[in-house]
């Protein structure tokens, strides 16, 4: 029987055409039935017409159906990939320019701070509810979430429905699996790097623990003696660990997230120390709608056949293990890759309850996190405070109480340390009001 896979925010431009050709090009998954779920009709029909003709041109077994109804797109699968983004750049740009006029500048507002946790208001709800329905119409389903905050995503998913086989991934996970990108830092040829390397903390604020050559050598020295980021620097020299996607790192401590210039009426695309400029809306609408326009173009009524060859490749294609993970499990593949899974004892100075990034044994037995040994403890008590946060965040999330989402941001550190009590509510009123429409439990 064919593997039945459905994408949540399957009218993604930049997500969806990347997967079709991972899934067509797989000798395990090649001939899954897919469906694409997305809110968007147009965006919607765009993805289909074009996996229509990848399938056509390539003559891939591949077959791709596509609904705007979640529920029916769940009933029956065996794995369930989802990546949203309810509201979309209007709303990302509410989650940094809002709090910015408040004084606080954030580099993505995707994880902590006031944007983390909108972005957490507006889609914990729909992807606890892709939890519940799983649980009721795809009862063994995988379900792998790529939606930010990861973790705060994650621990909604499994208090909607804790029976359902939830996980969390991310793109930057890329890092500690690619044997190059560790050469890189260490300053060896890629065949001397021991894998997989020793990997644990929490998403976007993760380090690789341990890395050795093949011959044994621990080669942390060398990666110490290499490094020239500044933060990078910081972390090897305060917690003796690696950060992976380090720029995330600084939202973990407000004390770097500050301006090279006085804020001047935006908090987009402007300087921040260590050489990082914020997300700027602009550039990224400019971005998605390049890849819109470009599937447009193909699906038009007489345009010229599209090949894989075809395709652009983006950033973030060889971060995407997602398909690797399915193949595992689908055919016993004994890969080792990083998730984002509960922590129940794999990193024992972080709480049980935690979702912790860490590597995880992956066959046809499922996904079996791997025993890291503690964090450094100052690193650890760092850590810890997040997941009380992102404990009241989902609380706040799932039920709509304002009360609790201002505990929510009473908590965030990155509110903390620039706002008083009654700038804290004021900040977080105007943060609902402009996010009304995406917040349903909160009208």
């Amino acid at each position: 029987m064919a593997t039945k896979v459905t994408i949540i925010g399957g009218g993604s431009s930049s997500f969806v055409p990347l997967l079709v050709r991972r899934l067509m090009q797989s000798p395990v998954l090649g001939s899954s039935q897919v469906t694409l779920m997305d809110v968007d009709e147009g965006r919607l029909s765009v993805m289909q017409s074009l996996a229509d003709k990848l399938i056509a041109n390539e003559n891939s077994d591949l077959r791709v159906t596509s609904t705007t109804d979640q529920r029916a797109s769940l009933a029956g699968a065996d794995f369930v990939i989802a990546a949203i983004s309810v509201g979309g750049m209007d709303a990302w740009a509410n989650d940094l320019e809002i709090p910015g006029r408040h004084g606080i500048v954030m580099h993505v507002g995707d994880s902590v701070g006031p944007g983390g946790i909108m972005r957490a208001f507006r889609n914990a709800p729909v992807l606890a509810d892709v939890a519940r329905n799983a649980a009721e119409v795809a009862p063994d389903a995988w379900v792998f979430n790529y939606t930010n905050p990861a973790p705060i995503e994650a621990l909604a998913m499994r208090a909607a429905a804790p029976q359902v086989r939830s996980y969390a991934l991310c793109s930057c996970t890329g890092h500690p699996s690619s044997r190059e990108w560790l050469a890189d830092q260490v300053g060896v040829a890629p065949d001397r790097i021991a894998m997989p390397p020793v990997v644990a903390g929490i998403n976007h604020c993760a380090s690789i623990q341990q890395l050795r050559l093949t011959d044994g050598t621990d080669a942390m020295p060398l990666v110490h003696e290499r490094a020239t980021e500044p933060i990078v620097k910081w972390v090897l020299d305060r917690y003796g660990v690696l950060p992976y996607c380090w720029s995330h790192w600084t939202e973990f401590f407000p004390q770097m997230q500050r301006l090279e210039a006085p804020y001047a009426g935006t908090a987009q695309g402007v300087s921040m120390r260590y050489g990082i400029t914020t997300h700027d809306m602009a550039y990224e609408r400019s971005r998605v709608r390049g890849l819109e326009q470009l599937a447009e173009t193909w699906t038009a009524e007489g345009a010229a056949p599209v090949t894989l060859a075809d395709l652009p490749k983006g950033d973030e294609d060889e971060g995407i293990e997602v398909i690797d993970l399915i193949e595992a499990i689908v055919d016993n593949g004994n890969i080792t890759l990083v998730v984002n899974a509960p922590n129940e004892g794999t990193i024992p100075n972080l709480p049980d309850e935690a979702i912790v990034e860490v590597n995880a044994q992956i066959n046809a037995y499922g996904i079996r996190p791997i025993q890291t040994g503690p964090l450094p403890e100052t690193l650890a008590a760092h850590l810890r405070r997040f997941f009380d946060f992102q404990q009241q965040v989902v609380l706040a999330a799932l039920s709509g109480d304002r009360e609790q989402a201002l505990h929510a941001f009473m908590l965030d550190p990155n509110t903390a340390s620039r706002l008083d009590l009654d700038q804290t509510r004021t900040m977080m009123d105007e943060l609902l009001e402009a996010n009304a429409r995406y917040l349903p439990l909160f009208a």
